[in-house]
């Protein structure tokens, strides 16, 4: 599979033409497409498990926190590892917490796994928890929960 060898490529750089590179995969080459391919393709960021961070963070993509963030987190997906503290608050179309939150989660998804310790109010569209998480606050339901909106401050209007 690997040789000690390098491969002999012309003084100009580029590869021979008698062995291109395909530019996609075959069908016989999808389930070898390799880790780095895949990486560069995701569209997510990883707050990982030494860092602690303060301050707000805004993402179009995918939120995997493995850390502390201090303030509020808005993004596609969050994923509170279970180690992980979040404490702000968070808006995203999806939140799955495996670990610590602190502070209002506003979500059209909420799942909480077993390990969950959730200390929030949680505005959803869909809700459901696993045997074994942890929830002081409050459940409420909305249609569109990611606007921010709760129903007390849409009475006062």
């Amino acid at each position: 599979m690997f040789s000690p060898r390098k491969a002999e490529v012309p003084a100009n750089g580029s590869l021979p033409h008698d062995n291109p590179v395909p530019t996609q995969p075959t069908s016989s080459q999808n389930s070898s497409i390799s880790v780095s391919t895949r990486v560069k393709e995701a569209n997510y960021s990883i707050i990982n498990e030494w860092l602690k961070m303060k301050g707000d963070l805004e993402s179009e993509g995918d939120v995997l926190v493995k850390g502390k963030v201090y303030g509020n987190i808005k993004c596609n997906l969050l994923i509170v590892d279970v180690d992980a503290l979040v404490e702000g608050g968070i808006i995203a179309d999806e939140v799955v917490v495996r670990g610590q939150t602190k502070g209002t989660i506003n979500a059209n998804k909420v799942r909480l796994e077993k390990t969950a310790n959730v200390d929030s109010e949680i505005c959803h569209k869909t809700f459901s928890a696993e045997e074994g998480a942890r929830i002081k606050g409050a459940l409420r339901f909305q249609d569109d929960p990611m606007s921010g909106r709760t129903e007390k401050a849409e009475a006062a209007e």
